[in-house]
């Protein structure tokens, strides 16, 4: 009996290396305690002040145990965001999305990953679906329900007892669920839309975006200009133009830039401002992640004009 345990754990840890390991590496072991479970891991985070940026290979949510001020942030594209963030604040960062995070005192709260297999195996007990998208709230947003799961995670991994690897998991499946129902366009059950966005929709949305591409352009306010569902304007938008919203005003950013970078009239951190990038570290950072070269590659040549 105790070799099949043995070997079951050794199964299951294994299989966890493979879905929710990155979280585990990006948070330091001196932050807190943290497990890996089958579907993804859970970790008590204190952390003194500072920054961290990196690319969500999971999906992954913090939740504020102890309150702060003036936290720095963004997801995406999205230019940086101060916020103040009140016990039960909870931050969402969707796999595939990179973020970056700043704060100047400690911080304390938990973090909860989930890998998107098992959000989509989830999804699909939920509604039928698998192909599911997460849509982050505004950051500062006070999430009671993941407050109360994060707590009882919390007291799991501190308490005096080893903590329970199964009870782990079965609170990040609550959580997952929680995600779905909370913050998806699949909350409510709907038939999916065929095809893609009207052609006047599309002609209206490419407009709006590229007079208002330099600022923060919000799902619901890009549905609205189109005439659709905030439900179903991501998947309308994808099957129009290639590609999902985030990535089409990244490419909208980068034209700019880099149109601005060639004319030479302005300094680097300057073109980055007013193309919507946070500074010019952000507009670096993307460019060579998305245009494979810096902002000096492109034919830089500041006082051309």
């Amino acid at each position: 009996m105790k070799n099949a345990d043995e070997a079951r754990e050794s199964g299951v840890s294994r299989g966890v290396d493979r879905t929710a390991r990155y979280v585990l590496d990006i948070i330091p072991e001196s932050a807190g305690p943290r497990r890996a479970t089958a579907r993804g891991s859970v970790i008590h985070s204190v952390r003194g002040p500072g920054s961290q940026t990196f690319l969500a290979v999971e999906h992954s949510a913090g939740i504020v145990l102890r309150p702060g001020r003036k936290f720095r942030a963004s997801l995406g594209s999205d230019r940086i965001t101060e916020y103040d963030a009140p016990v039960g604040c909870l931050i969402i960062n969707p796999a595939g999305v990179d973020s970056t995070f700043a704060w100047s005192q400690t911080r304390e709260n938990a973090v909860v990953s989930i890998s998107p297999e098992a959000l989509s195996e989830l999804a699909a007990h939920e509604s039928d679906r698998a192909d599911v998208e997460l849509a982050p709230p505004a950051f500062g947003t006070v999430d009671l329900r993941a407050l109360n799961i994060a707590q009882m995670i919390t007291a799991e991994l501190t308490g005096t007892l080893p903590p329970n690897e199964l009870y782990l998991d079965s609170l990040l499946t609550v959580f997952g669920v929680h995600l779905l129902r909370t913050y998806t366009s699949r909350s409510r059950p709907a038939v999916s839309p065929k095809g893609g966005l009207s052609a006047v929709g599309a002609r209206r949305v490419r407009e709006y975006l590229d007079e208002n591409f330099a600022r923060k352009v919000m799902v619901a306010e890009l549905a609205s200009v189109a005439g659709v569902s905030p439900n179903h304007f991501i998947a309308r938008f994808a099957s129009t133009f290639g590609m999902p919203p985030h990535r089409y005003l990244i490419n909208l950013r980068l034209d700019f830039a880099e149109k601005l970078l060639v004319d030479g009239g302005l300094a680097i951190a300057e073109v980055a401002y007013l193309a919507g990038f946070s500074d010019q570290s952000h507009l670096a950072t993307t460019m060579k992640k998305y245009r494979g070269r810096t902002p000096t590659m492109t034919g830089y040549a500041p006082g051309r004009n």
